[in-house]
């Protein structure tokens, strides 16, 4: 890929190799040979300036930049997910610095929680992630590196708030990040407070028997993390870095707002959504040519969901109510190790180990029930680089699900399930690079992928719907890709992804026969799916001149369910846009206007349900008063469109925010 000058790695799309000074290197899962290293990737990279320029506050809004990445919203839940390339954030896990940090459970996170204001860039890779992330990463993998700083003292400060479209007061955030670089050691921290207090709808919004309009029912959320990290280099080559991490939100859900009569709105709230992490990473260099990496973390996840009666939220007595509390928790680590001894190669090889635990009470009355299961992961890789224009990445693993507790509660005491067989699944995937000349590069990568079923999709009964499924076996994926970048006339980069994905083994709901529960009707998941995905992204980005600069990203995806071309393919657009163009006229004014496009997306398997297509745009505009102080101020969907990513489930409509950052 491209080497980027600093004022174009602030690009939207970025596929720099090289990290910032800033970047926490050590979280990065490389698979780039140590030679000739900034000229071969098929990874893509959010820098923390292309999510700054673009005010993305949390990482799902963040990794919408990208082509190819679609959010998801889960409505009912008002949790944020995505789709990469038509595979969910079950099948594309999210790890912060190389660490696994997926909720034990099901799988998902809610990408909404992790908030962007400590986050050095995110990586993601689309099909083709590296053996060495370990299981599940059947459709890619995103990866969230965190800082590192490269000075004796540096900081930063931002402090910002947002108004509704009635100019009423409804956010505020203010977050701080410090770093201490001394030679043998250094010291990052950051702290971060974001408050919403609620938001208003679009004035098109039509009002529903759960939805009056204006300000939205049940919209508020809180969030507040901190996290330490300390790092010991003795010298040019070894690190030694324990880091500690805790967040802590809470959120409301907005109950249904659409005019199907078959959606029953859902009362919830989350009253607490905590996260509390620490890992320690090391790197340990012997002689030129060997190198040995250690990971280990213990992760803890807690929240309490309350289903209430109805919209007065404080009773909880009717039979789909309740007070659910999670308490989950995740320990692990890794060894990998890795040797250049010949000529042009990079060998690694890595094991590793997860423990996952969840522990849920669903009434305060009734007993706690336990699920464990456990992960091994064996993993090879090789970068071999003949010469100055070719490369090529391969790599397999083996990986192992041992199922170790599952509690079942009936008539309120806890009986255990029957646990099935060791479960195991491998990977295999090769790359390759060819530079035709200096700026024009074509790529190819095939990747067989695998995902285990969460402890969800085999123990769930889904509030009384559905019947458990231990002996699930894992979904499988062929990942194929085809693409370039090129540069033409020293000012624009651009490119092509051609994709195409054949899932096998698809996890999908089955609906039994009456006589299989004891209150029909009811569904099972089974392992009965096909599916294909197949797919086009072009993206490209053009330095005019000194004060113009634009970009663009489109992206085409068609999914097919092979097994039953009658269910549609959920969440996800057929064609997704986004463009921006940055102005800056004088040296202490920069504007920037982006527009983003949605096709319509369906919100449920029989087509009944659609998200409508839609075109947003937003403004900023910045004022910098040196290098170390600035103000931003601007306005999201500046058409106050009501437009929504599940149907029944609207967005915000237009707000202002402002901004002041201060740096050091």
């Amino acid at each position: 890929m491209h080497t980027r000058s600093l004022f174009l790695t602030m690009a939207v799309l970025s596929r720099s190799i090289f990290a910032d000074d800033d970047v926490f290197e050590l979280g990065v899962i490389e698979i780039d040979a140590k030679i000739d290293r900034q000229q071969f990737s098929d990874k893509e990279t959010l820098s923390a300036e292309d999510i700054g320029r673009n005010n993305r506050n949390d990482v799902a809004s963040a990794l919408n930049l990208l082509p190819g990445v679609s959010v998801q919203n889960l409505g009912a839940r008002n949790e944020r997910l995505i789709y990469v390339r038509g595979f969910n954030s079950r099948q594309v896990p999210l790890f912060i610095d190389g660490i696994p940090v997926y909720v034990p459970y099901d799988g998902n996170v809610d990408l909404n929680r992790f908030t962007t204001f400590d986050i050095g860039q995110i990586d993601v890779s689309k099909g083709n992630a590296s053996v060495l992330y370990g299981p599940n990463t059947l459709g890619g993998s995103v990866n969230l590196v965190s800082r590192r700083p490269s000075k004796p003292f540096e900081a930063k400060l931002t402090t910002g708030m947002g108004m509704d479209s009635e100019f009423d007061a409804n956010y505020y955030q203010t977050a701080l990040n410090f770093g201490a670089n001394q030679g043998s050691w250094y010291l990052q921290g950051g702290a971060s407070y974001l408050d919403r207090q609620f938001w208003r709808l679009s004035d098109d919004f039509k009002p529903t028997a759960s939805e009056d309009g204006g300000i939205r029912e049940n919209s508020g959320n809180t969030d507040y993390k901190g996290n330490i990290k300390l790092g010991l280099t003795p010298n040019d080559s070894d690190e030694y870095t324990i880091t500690y991490s805790n967040q802590s939100g809470r959120k409301d859900t907005p109950p249904y707002a659409g005019t199907d009569t078959t959606v029953t709105p859902r009362y919830w709230r989350w009253p607490y959504w905590d996260k509390e992490s620490v890992y320690f990473l090391s790197r340990t260099e012997f002689g030129d040519v060997h190198s040995v990496k250690l990971r280990a973390y213990h992760d803890k996840f807690r929240n309490s969901l309350k289903s209430y009666d109805n919209a007065g939220y404080s009773n909880i007595t009717r039979p789909y109510a309740f007070d659910s509390h999670y308490d989950d928790y995740t320990f692990g680590g890794g060894l990998e190790y890795g040797n250049t001894w010949l000529a042009r190669n990079e060998f690694k090889l890595t094991l590793s180990y997860k423990q996952d635990v969840h522990r849920e009470v669903n009434n305060t009355n009734l007993p706690q029930q336990r699920f464990a299961d456990e992960l091994f992961s064996y993993a090879i890789e090789n970068s071999y680089t003949p010469s100055d224009t070719l490369k090529f990445v391969v790599g397999t693993s083996y990986e192992q699900q041992r199922q170790l507790q599952a509690q079942n509660l009936i008539n309120n005491q806890l009986v255990s399930f029957p646990l099935s067989d060791t479960k195991d699944a491998y990977n295999i995937q090769g790359s390759a690079f060819y530079r035709i000349v200096d700026d024009l590069q074509l790529h190819a990568s095939l990747a067989r992928k695998t995902r285990f079923p969460t402890i969800k999709d085999r123990y769930s009964y889904r509030l009384g719907t559905a019947l458990p499924n231990p002996s699930l076996a894992p979904e499988s994926a062929l990942n194929y890709e085809l693409g370039f970048d090129d540069k033409a006339f020293g000012r624009v980069d651009y490119g092509a992804n051609l994709f195409f994905s054949q899932i096998d083994d698809t996890i999908e709901s089955v609906t039994l026969p009456n006589s299989s529960c004891s209150r029909p009707p009811c569904s099972q998941l089974q392992n009965i799916g096909q599916q294909e995905n197949l797919g086009l992204e072009l993206f490209a980005t053009a330095q005019i001149n000194d004060q113009w600069r634009a970009h663009a990203n489109y992206t085409w995806l068609d999914r097919n369910n092979i097994s039953n071309p009658g269910i549609y393919p959920l969440d996800t657009p057929k064609h997704k846009i986004f463009t921006y163009l940055e102005y800056q006229p004088v040296q202490y004014l920069r504007l920037l206007a982006s527009t983003e496009y949605n096709d319509k997306r369906y919100s449920n398997t029989t087509g009944t349900r659609v998200a409508k297509n839609f075109l947003i745009g937003n403004l900023k505009a910045t004022f910098i008063a040196n290098k170390q102080l600035n103000a931003e101020f601007g306005v999201n969907n500046v058409a106050d469109q009501n437009f929504a990513y599940e149907e029944g489930f609207p967005e915000p409509g237009r707000n202002y925010f402002a901004n002041l950052n201060l740096s050091y």
